[in-house]
């Protein structure tokens, strides 16, 4: 008899994956051969604003090995557009380019090139010529009229897509903003933040595949097969069942390969016209211009509190651009409505129309640029008054959920505090600024919070048990680095009892049952239940099954005697067993399988899906939270920032992996760093272009930069959320640490800097 089979969510276990990744092993999308494929490639606008005038294709038709060009003449035409608001699927941008001939912002698709080469492709795109009638662009958040000739228009609410639906832009809690009178220390000022763009290492890349006029497999580049496939049917008026989106492994997404994006389509409509399959991949330059960024914002905060450092009351505005033909806003002042005790709140949002393709989500979206205004200026106040900033949270800690007095799901916030302060030596810090140094550098010590809202979506997951003892489980989820196909076997090997290679994940295919899509940290989730239930059913199947067969040994014992282990059904005390493979061959099956499902209920809903608990506890309010800290040095001659130490304690529900959700947050905590000295587009607002659309210089943190990263996980499951425990960690590394490295930066120099990036520059003005 086999030992009993160790337990592995909980353990650190690496991605199955990782081995061929490091081997080159895996084909991503743009690798995928696929038989007498044609190669793609874009032709961008290079003015943000104008009309084109004439095209010539002459000289890219004289190309050897150029199949078709196509132009907003010859482009076929979307049997149906692109809605926003859709409430079954997520858009990037209802524009629909090479429709007609207007330019709204540079980069704009305007052309497109076949080839039997990528070689031949690129070269005959060069060759396109356009002539344009050209306008100024308006890029700016500043002064003069935007395209509506208005300065900014006030949006009631704006529309995040069905994994938020619409979140108001005007709150007003308590007394709102004329509640600020009644403070005794106020914080006033505006906090400005650059245009960021995802660059993840693998581009964004589309393959389209017909068969006949009606039937379409397009490998895609994408966090949710199920949306592309639900978009790409109704965009082509395709029933869902003829449209089949794979796509297995994702090089890095981040929020910018979730939504329907216009390359899939254009790619999709132009196989369909030459018969052929068609294969595009964006360049690194067209992915600044092709599938959203965070937009360059300004938020205004006016935040109040008494003497004792009890908060009173916070005013909020952000402005920022949005395109002429829909209203997108990364909801920045979310953050001010949960994160504390704060009794009176008055939010609002502005945007300007403008020359600029339609921004995105990017990771934590709202929570990173809100966090890091937030948390900012809490520790400004916390100067003022002359209060330790772990003190002047725990005093405007908030014990129930901010938004309706309900309470939290849990909330280990103090604790991610305690923790952190001790690991990362917080005792240690002076509080005057400029008076710790260090081999000649000046010393900075900053901290802040960190808060991700708990998304949950709709999953299914299949678990197949097969007459040669392996089990199978399948979802048509994605993984973009985070380790779905990994905590899957887990699950299912732990609820069957079964070795861990005896168990094979199937993902990355709409044909699979659905998965939600992997963003907002919500996939594992919404699928580790799905999967732990269907695990669970088909174990119940397995041992009904064996003790109704006659001729087995366990036949007529009690199920709840029985286990399963290593691939056998054991009965109690081990002295009966039979294996699983019996049971299924004297069945006279090869196989059997159960589907699990997991539902939270709906779009905003904070309730767990048991409806007797429900009704017997009422909602709750459903975040992770964490504690990040940080320490710089900062060369007083030179004004150059070196961040020393970083340590993040984080409450995020039940661990299912450590090493991977450990690997999710040391991620998200670079991008935390590189979001407060790193990242920036530059935009020419005389051309409306960015400047700087390449690896080369838009800045992100290298190894040297980067220290050590501690990360601590508090023990933390939630069965409020689901059955799992599970919250989830993809998004909250990232919040908090701007802020914390920002305060650290003032700790050390004595200068409040209210924009990202913090650049040495600035530290050197007087």
């Amino acid at each position: 008899m086999s030992a009993a089979i160790q337990p592995n969510t909980g353990r650190p276990m690496p991605r199955i994956e990782a081995g061929l990744k490091v081997s080159g092993a895996i084909a991503y999308t743009g690798d995928i051969g696929i038989p007498d494929l044609l190669h793609a490639v874009l032709v961008p606008s290079p003015i943000a604003r104008g009309t084109i005038r004439t095209v010539d294709t002459t000289a890219v038709e004289a190309v050897p090995g150029v199949v078709r060009v196509f132009t907003p003449e010859t482009m076929p035409k979307l049997p149906s557009v692109p809605e926003q608001p859709d409430w079954d699927i997520m858009y990037g941008s209802a524009f629909v380019p090479m429709a007609d001939m207007t330019i709204h912002y540079a980069g704009q698709p305007i052309g497109l090139v076949l080839a039997e080469t990528l070689e031949a492709a690129r070269h005959a795109a060069t060759l396109l010529r356009f002539a344009f009638t050209e306008d100024a662009p308006v890029v700016s958040l500043d002064g003069g009229p935007d395209l509506s000739g208005e300065a900014y228009h006030e949006p009631e609410q704006v529309w995040l897509g069905f994994l938020a639906g619409y979140l108001p832009a005007t709150v007003k809690r308590g007394k709102g903003a004329v509640a600020l009178d009644d403070a005794d220390v106020s914080i006033e000022g505006s906090w400005r933040l650059s245009n960021n763009h995802h660059n993840p290492m693998e581009p964004v890349a589309s393959t389209a595949v017909w068969d006949g006029a009606d039937r379409l497999t397009l490998y895609e580049t994408s966090q949710h097969v199920y949306n592309h496939r639900n978009g790409l049917a109704k965009l082509l008026g395709l029933p869902r069942e003829n449209v089949r989106v794979v796509t297995h492994y994702v090089g890095g997404g981040f929020g910018c390969k979730g939504p329907v994006w216009s390359h899939s389509w254009l790619v999709a409509l132009t196989a369909r016209e030459v018969g052929r399959p068609v294969r595009l991949v964006l360049s690194r330059a067209q992915m600044y211009t092709s599938v959203g960024f965070r937009e360059e914002q300004r938020i205004d905060l006016r935040l109040g509190a008494t003497r004792d450092g009890r908060l009173v009351a916070a005013d909020v505005t952000k402005l920022s651009a949005t395109p002429a033909w829909e209203d997108w806003v990364e909801p920045s002042w979310y953050p001010f409505t949960f994160m504390y005790d704060l009794p009176a709140l008055e939010t609002r949002c502005r945007l300007r129309r403008a020359n600029v393709m339609a921004p995105t989500f990017m990771r934590a979206p709202g929570e990173a640029p809100g966090m890091l205004v937030q948390e900012c200026a809490l520790n400004e106040l916390a100067a003022e008054l002359g209060i330790d900033p772990i003190e002047l949270r725990l005093r405007n800690h908030a014990d129930v959920y901010p938004v309706d007095g309900s309470p939290w799901s849990s909330k280990r916030l103090k604790n991610c505090y305690r923790v952190g302060a001790e690991r990362f030596g917080w005792s240690s810090r002076n509080p005057t600024p400029r008076s710790m140094r260090a081999d000649g550098m000046l010393i900075g010590m900053g901290m802040a919070s960190a808060s991700h809202t708990v998304y949950r979506q709709r999953a299914q997951a299949r678990v197949t048990v097969t007459a040669d003892g392996t089990a199978h489980v399948a979802s048509g989820a994605t993984d973009i680095g985070t380790g779905s196909a990994t905590f899957l076997r887990q699950i299912v090997a732990d609820e069957l009892a079964l070795p861990l290679d005896w168990v094979l994940p199937l993902i990355g295919d709409s044909s699979l049952p659905e998965a939600p899509m992997q963003a907002g940290a919500s996939l594992t989730g919404s699928l580790a239940p799905a999967a732990m239930t269907a695990a669970r059913d088909l174990k119940t199947r397995l041992l009904e099954m064996a003790i109704g067969q006659d001729e087995s040994p366990l036949h007529g014992r009690n199920a709840g005697d029985l286990e399963l282990n290593d691939g056998r059904i054991v009965a109690g005390g081990k002295e009966t067993s039979e294996t699983v493979t019996t049971v299924l061959r004297r069945a006279g099956l090869t196989r059997m399988s159960c589907d699990g499902r997991f539902d939270p209920g709906g779009v905003g809903q904070v309730r767990s899906g048991d409806p007797e608990r429900d009704a017997r506890e009422g909602p709750r309010g459903m975040h992770s939270f964490g504690a990040i800290f940080a320490k710089v040095a900062v060369d007083p001659e030179l004004g150059l920032i070196r961040v020393r130490q970083l340590t993040g304690v984080y409450a995020c529900g039940r661990i299912l992996n450590p090493k991977l959700a450990e690997s999710q947050l040391i991620g998200g905590i670079t991008w935390g760093m590189s979001q407060a000295l790193f990242e920036s587009t530059h935009m020419d607002p005389r051309f409306g272009r960015f400047t700087n659309t390449n690896m080369a210089e838009y800045m992100i943190p290298v190894n040297l930069d980067v220290p050590t990263i501690d990360v601590t996980f508090l023990d933390d499951p939630d069965p409020f959320i689901n059955p799992a425990g599970v919250k989830g960690v993809g998004e909250i590394g990232i919040t908090g640490v701007a802020a914390a490295i920002s305060d650290a930066v003032w700790h050390a120099t004595g200068k409040r800097l209210r924009h990202t990036p913090i650049l040495a520059e600035a530290l050197l003005e007087d």
